[in-house]
Order: C-alpha cells, then sequence, then structure tokens
C-alpha cells in the first residue's frame, strides 16, 4: 500500500523511505552482529544476555582464544555482511524496486560499523579495542590503524558514490550534475542523521551504559559521509530507463511513501525497545 505525494514534499518523500530502510537495516544488522557474537561467546561457556541498547557477558575469564573469537571473529561478521549485501544491491540497482534501499543500507551500515568498530576501538576499551588492549597494541599503532581505517571508510564513501547516484532511478527519470548533491542529502545524510537521533533516543535511560562509546560508532557516519561527497559531483548526469518489462521506456519523476516497509519498522523498533527491556538470558 503506497500513496502518492504532491511534487513539493517529493523530496520529504525521499528521505521518509529512506529513513524506514535504514532503520530496518541498522537493526538487522546491529542484533545479528550481537547474536552472531553471543552465540560464540555463548558457546565458549560466558553467561549473556541480549538488550535493547546492547548485549553483556560474564562468568568466565578472557583467554586469547576467547579474545579472537569474540571480538576478531564476531567483528568480521559485519564485513561479510556487507560483502554479501553489496552483492545483492548491485543485482537490483537498475530496477526500480525499494528493497533494493534496505540492500543498500545494509551494506552501508555494515561496512560502517565495522569500520567503526576498529576506529573506536583505537581509543576505548570497547568491542574490538578490547582485543587490542589484550594484546598490548601501543597506543601510537592504535592510532596508526585508526587513521588507516579513516581514510579507508572515506574512501569506500567515495567509492558508494555510483551506488547512490543509480538508487535514484527509483524517483528520477533523470539525475543531473545540479540535483547530486541534494539527492545524496535526501537519500543518505538526512536520514543517517534522523535515524541515528532515533536510536540513541531509544537507548535512554541506558544512554551511558557504555560510557556514550557506542554512539561515538555511530558518528563514524561522518567520514562515510565526506567520502560519498569528494568530488561528487564530477561524473555528470545519468539518465534511466524502466526495466522489467517487455518494452523498455523512460521513467517519470515520482516518489510514493512505502507504507508495508513503514509498519514493519515500527514493530522493529518497538519490539527491541520493548521486547528486549529486561533482557533475554541465553
Amino acid at each position: 500500500m503506497s500513496a502518492k505525494l504532491k511534487s513539493s514534499s517529493f523530496n520529504n518523500c525521499i528521505v521518509v523511505n529512506s529513513l524506514v530502510y535504514f532503520l530496518i537495516a541498522y537493526y538487522l544488522v546491529v542484533f545479528s552482529f550481537n547474536l552472531f557474537s553471543m552465540a560464540i561467546a555463548y558457546r565458549l561457556g560466558f553467561d549473556v544476555e541480549l538488550f535493547y541498547y546492547g548485549f553483556t557477558h560474564a562468568g568466565k575469564k578472557w583467554t586469547t582464544d576467547n579474545v579472537i573469537l569474540v571480538f576478531f571473529v564476531g567483528n568480521a561478521f559485519t564485513l561479510v555482511t556487507a560483502g554479501l549485501f553489496e552483492l545483492l544491491y548491485r543485482k537490483q540497482r537498475k530496477y526500480s524496486r525499494g528493497i533494493k534501499i534496505f540492500y543498500m543500507w545494509v551494506y552501508l551500515i555494515s561496512l560502517i560499523w565495522f569500520a567503526g568498530n576498529i576506529i573506536v576501538g583505537a581509543f576505548f576499551n570497547f568491542g574490538i579495542g578490547t582485543a587490542m588492549r589484550f594484546f598490548g597494541l601501543p597506543a601510537f599503532l592504535r592510532l596508526l590503524l585508526a587513521l588507516i581505517t579513516i581514510a579507508a571508510l572515506v574512501y569506500f564513501g567515495y567509492l558508494a558514490q555510483k551506488h547512490v547516484r543509480v538508487s535514484a532511478n527509483l524517483y528520477l527519470p533523470k539525475l543531473d550534475n545540479r540535483s547530486i548533491t541534494s539527492y545524496f542529502l535526501h537519500q543518505i545524510v538526512f536520514p543517517a542523521i534522523i535515524g541515528i537521533v532515533i536510536i540513541i533516543l531509544l537507548k535512554i535511560p541506558h544512554l551511558g551504559m557504555y560510557r556514550y562509546v557506542d554512539i561515538y560508532l555511530l558518528l563514524s557516519f561522518g567520514f562515510f559521509i565526506a567520502g560519498l561527497f569528494f568530488r561528487h559531483r564530477t561524473h555528470g548526469s545519468i539518465r534511466f530507463i524502466s526495466h522489467g518489462g517487455k518494452k523498455k521506456h523512460l521513467k517519470v519523476k515520482s516518489c510514493k511513501i512505502s507504507y508495508f516497509p513503514l509498519i514493519i519498522m515500527i514493530i522493529i523498533l518497538a519490539v527491541v525497545r520493548i521486547g528486549l527491556m529486561n533482557g533475554i538470558t541465553f
């Protein structure tokens, strides 16, 4: 079910649709990562518990093998997820299907989450940073690793320009050079900012449970966005055609709010915030 909006609300429609898929993708990525890491910790004999703001583990002492499995292998899970969904997005990119925006966000969030854990871990005893300190990695090497990861994240943002540009075929017959900045803002930047604010608000009253380090991780989006806008207007205009039917024809400018994904997003937020309020023990 969807409702066509007036042309004056065209950009707002793009933001709403992208925000919905951003939040669905975020909780899929983060809770898949949490569950994967928890499953490893549980198999190693730890007592683990999942809450809406994260998970806890206790009951055993950390060994070298445990640290490698939980923090390195666990974090690598998001990198695998990024690769898988980037491939899925490539296959759907030319089609006018809203699901491809979900694929794109899962790919981007997974990549940023992986890199963000390394960047934040270089400065704080959190996530993969715990492993860095367990193995006695010197501060200057952690700083160097963080700088390399920041540069890589900026570069990945630059590489993602084509993916984001082509996603405009969902709404536009042509994305010209003058409209690229506006489209990037409404498709990526504004949904990410609004989504991060919602995620932060949903963590209340346990916002400081991890000394706000998990919030710093979300700020890694800034490095990706910097790369996304690096020389982003040098690619020129791009014209789209419709795919999927026997005949190919020029698209028309239109945007419809997708209510089914919106309902799914609301259910996910309710399950996360209310269903995991008291935690689930494994």
